[in-house]
């Protein structure tokens, strides 16, 4: 197989950009008796990313997908106005790869710089207390200390993450000198004179990553603002903040797939992998077997631990595998009957300190002000909660709880939509969440090549985050493979 000339020129110019190193000159395939060169398993955005740029070099493959859709943890709401996400719910202009996935495969984007000061504007209620703005300086629960008193308990951490961020660039958390920072977030805010009350308000109440601020390495954390950092930096070059898909940002890897000139094969739910001399081999629990040269695999450390693998993993990659875990987070989205918020006069916003969590409103219709839904994120331990209640038993449980703080609500929030990532069978969880000691320990070795086995996924990012660091992760297991097959 000889590579385009046009293929190599994209390569090397990738390669200026700090891609993964590749190869001068491309050997030609190197075809496996089997049905494919590769077979690709997971149809979300890492695997999709690797799957195009193979198929773009005239490799032979085929991707398996457990779910009957692509988009992996990018996932749209179509029965809502606005098409509300329950994954991948914005990106910003540096989320190059992606902006460019979308243009080239014809996906139309939204600028959403228009709504963005509306998702800043919060009401604050803590144990039950509507706190507005103005008296929260002085406020007998804030418990805050000068010069912080006048920030907003959703604004906490990052201030002061912001303000001590030892990461000078996203990748620096995998550098062996910032192995000092790989301690529980909750020392780290200790070492800073941050107290237990500032750390259970600023971070436990609606934690980003796994349940409580003991439970997370401040690294990951640094490199999460240090990412964003980067991002604000981006997008004020330019006059746009934020995009989102046309229909729900499940249209970006749907638009992949569908540019695929393999067909995906959904509802493929594998249960086994084998690598071998002579080539590797993929089981699907419906008693289907595939074949080929190489296997890349996206699949999450919290689903991939359910995974036979032949011969079996070792050493720190073993661990990783079967440790890493993945964040518990839900969401309810509410098509409103009546905008309840002009009766009470408070902003459909909400940050609480109780079950339903943090509310934020969808602005997605004609003119920025149009509220289309609302959604309840519920985070950390209400998350972990709510995962072992029956479905209706735990969004009834949000629901009354909204109702009993926004009086005006009851009877108005008709929901049309439920999401638990950990109960979600393909994911077990949203994005990955590095504990303490697990980055020094095996950061660097999850993503190791084990025989004929690649991986990628957004935990196997070095760089960005999020959607970004998916598709990032899905171009270096195709350069490895280019040096390979």
């Amino acid at each position: 197989m000889n590579a385009p000339s046009s293929h190599l020129d994209r390569r090397s110019l990738l390669k200026t950009m700090g891609a993964a190193p590749l190869l001068a000159a491309i050997p030609n395939v190197v075809r496996a008796l089997n049905d494919s060169d590769v077979i690709v398993i997971g149809a979300g955005l890492s695997g999709l990313n690797a799957a195009l740029l193979l198929e773009g070099e005239g490799v032979n493959l085929t991707v398996l997908e457990g779910r009957d859709r692509a988009g992996g943890r990018v996932k749209s709401l179509r029965n809502i106005p606005g098409n509300p996400d329950v994954g991948g719910t914005a990106f910003g202009p540096g989320y190059a790869r992606l902006v460019d996935a979308a243009r080239t495969h014809g996906v139309d984007l939204i600028d959403i710089t228009p709504v963005v000061p509306y998702f800043f504007r919060r009401e604050l209620i803590l144990d039950d207390e509507v706190i507005p703005a103005t008296d929260w300086p002085g406020h007998r629960l804030n418990p805050f200390p000068e010069p912080f008193r006048e920030v907003m308990p959703w604004a906490y951490t990052n201030v002061l993450v912001g303000s001590n961020n030892p990461l000078q660039t996203t990748d620096a958390w995998l550098d062996p000198a910032n192995e000092k920072f790989d301690i529980a977030l909750h020392h780290w805010f200790s070492q800073q004179g941050q107290s237990d009350a500032v750390i259970e308000l600023a971070y436990n109440t609606n934690p980003t990553h796994s349940g409580t601020a003991w439970d997370v390495s401040a690294l990951q954390v640094f490199m999460a603002a240090a990412f964003a950092g980067m991002q604000r930096q981006l997008a004020a070059a330019g006059p746009i903040m934020g995009y989102t898909a046309k229909g729900g940002n499940q249209s970006i890897p749907e638009a992949m797939a569908a540019a695929l000139k393999s067909e995906v094969q959904y509802n493929k739910t594998v249960i086994g992998i084998r690598s071998g001399d002579s080539g590797a081999e993929v089981h699907c629990s419906d008693g289907s077997i595939y074949r080929a040269d190489r296997v890349v695999c996206s699949v999450p450390c919290s689903v991939l631990r359910r995974i036979r693998i032949d011969p079996m993993l070792t050493g720190l990659q073993d661990k990783g595998v079967r440790t890493l875990i993945s964040n518990a987070i839900n969401q309810i989205h509410i098509v409103p009957k009546k905008p309840y918020w002009e009766d009470d006069g408070l902003n459909p916003n909400m940050f609480t300190n109780s079950l339903a969590g943090m509310v934020l409103a969808e602005h997605k219709g004609a003119v920025p002000e149009d509220i289309t839904s609302l959604t309840i994120w519920i985070r950390g331990l209400n998350a972990a909660w709510m995962d072992q209640q029956a479905t209706g038993t735990a969004i009834a449980a949000v629901i009354s709880d909204l109702e009993r703080q926004r009086p005006a609500a009851k009877g108005q929030l008709e929901v049309l939509g439920y999401k638990s990532w950990y109960r979600d069978p393909f994911s077990a969880g949203d994005w990955a969440v590095w504990q303490p000691g697990q980055i020094t320990e095996f950061g660097a070795e999850v993503a190791t090549p084990h025989g004929r086995i690649h991986f990628c996924g957004e935990h196997t990012a070095i760089a960005n985050r999020g959607m970004e660091g998916a598709m990032e992760s899905g171009e270096r297991a195709a350069f490895e493979l280019f040096e390979v097959l």
